[in-house]
């Protein structure tokens, strides 16, 4: 068994792709039979949506920053 350390691996995850799992999640929803999952499978799309536009944000502060330090 790996030592705990070594069970981590760190995943660098942009907008794009939470946009993309947020698709999934949404079209999942659409997909399941059973109401309590698709509605959580929705929630979780908005959810992932949201975080992808907090990420873009960042970014634009950053390449803002780096611009005007220029």
């Amino acid at each position: 068994m790996p030592h705990s350390a070594e069970a981590y691996t760190w995943i660098w995850v942009d907008a794009s792709y939470l946009r993309e799992q947020a698709q999934r999640c949404v079209r999942l929803a659409r997909d399941c039979p059973h109401t309590p999952t698709a509605h959580e499978l929705e929630a979780l799309g908005v959810d992932l949506m949201q975080r992808a536009a907090e990420l873009d944000e960042l970014r634009q502060d950053e390449d803002g920053e780096i611009r005007s330090d220029n």
